[in-house]
């Protein structure tokens, strides 16, 4: 996991941590825009990947979005309005893991006769995350939500996941813990994704789910509300109740952790649930010395996910203890030797819907280019 933000001092050090470099490659966006229009996403994905100035990217896309939208047509336009705003999207997964946002440090302010008042810390969105609302203002220019806008903040809310910064989705969740913990002071510039995107859609579970998802840390009984609330749903019940379980094992609630690790195996069949439920169970086995019911859960977690590390070397670590090396070597040799490697659902974790990116992008662009 990685830190996409940062708290600094003075407005002089955060000046010096803008985004761009002075080496960063300058793009034209109605270049990339005709070549991502014309289905050449890899191209363009390649040319975000490098050393660009996301900066003036958002700046261009800003002012020449728009006019390439409406350049060929009423025929056109809602083919290039779902190209434009997909290669935002792909611009803010591109950029994100390199700038999200600043909050900064004020410096104090004193009177005359000696007394200092210290202002509260202030919120700068860096370009990706405001490239999606670029994208999802768009989108919400429309009445009635269009099919493919479901699909686009399915998208947008992985990539969003992805930062792992929930203000992005639900506002500052330092409220009232002070200046030190980053509590902001311009909430009016809060963007709130989530708010939005929860009244387009309110009957789709998995905006629902990420409610709770970006609260589990910092709000506990909002998170826990959303997440029971979920358990019925077929959809999603099995996650939310694993995600319940694991923020249980957080708070050293073990017995309740257990049940709601195995409410959510009983609840699904979806491999990711099913693999973080059983690995966390072994992990809480283990703890409690219960050996034998740690390796069947470990198991479990390996069969849901074959050679995914976390629960190999689990796995391995466990029966090598147990004097079965012959064993633990072909487990670890089997993991290190799959190809492709399995994406490790414990390792991403926090990024929970990002998962889904591959099928949602693939979906995306598919619009685009029939």
């Amino acid at each position: 996991m990685k830190v996409r933000w940062l708290l600094v001092g003075s407005l002089a050090l955060g000046t010096g941590l803008s985004s761009g470099t002075t080496t960063a490659q300058r793009l034209s966006v109605l270049d990339l825009l005709d070549r991502y229009g014309g289905g050449q996403f890899e191209a363009v994905v390649e040319v975000l990947n490098g050393d660009i100035d996301f900066g003036d990217l958002l700046k261009q896309v800003r002012r020449d979005g728009p006019v390439w939208i409406d350049a060929a047509g009423s025929a056109d336009r809602a083919r290039r309005e779902t190209a434009a705003v997909t290669l935002a999207l792909e611009a803010a997964r591109a950029g994100e893991w390199r700038e999200w946002k600043l909050t900064q440090m004020q410096p104090q302010m004193c009177s005359g006769s000696g007394e200092c008042v210290q202002p509260m810390n202030v919120l700068y969105w860096k370009a990706p995350p405001l490239l999606i609302e670029w994208a999802c203002e768009r989108l919400r220019q429309y009445e009635s939500p269009l099919e493919i806008e479901r699909w686009w903040q399915l998208a947008a809310l992985g990539v969003a996941q992805r930062s792992e910064d929930p203000q992005f989705l639900i506002g500052d969740t330092n409220i009232g813990l002070g200046l030190q913990a980053g509590e902001i002071g311009n909430t009016q510039d809060e963007i709130k994704h989530l708010d939005h995107v929860s009244k387009r859609f309110p009957h789709e579970m998995r905006f629902v789910l990420a409610q709770g998802i970006a609260r589990d840390r910092a709000w506990t009984e909002d998170a826990t509300q959303a997440y029971l609330a979920l358990e019925k749903d077929p959809d999603v019940g099995g996650e939310a109740m694993m995600r319940f379980g694991a923020m249980q094992m957080r708070q050293r609630r073990s017995s309740e952790a257990l049940r709601y690790f195995d409410r959510a195996e009983a609840l699904t069949r979806d491999p990711y649930v099913v693999f973080l439920a059983s690995y966390f169970k072994g992990q809480l086995f283990e703890q409690q010395r219960s050996v034998r019911r740690a390796e069947e859960s470990y198991r479990r977690a390996v069969a849901a996910v074959p050679h995914a590390q976390s629960a190999t070397m689990a796995l391995a670590a466990l029966v090598f203890r147990d004097g079965r090396r012959t064993e633990a070597h072909q487990l670890v040799n089997q993991m290190l030797a799959a190809e492709p490697p399995p994406l490790d659902p414990w390792r991403t974790y926090a990024h929970a819907d990002d998962r889904f990116w591959p099928q949602l992008i693939g979906r995306l662009r598919a619009e685009i280019i029939k």
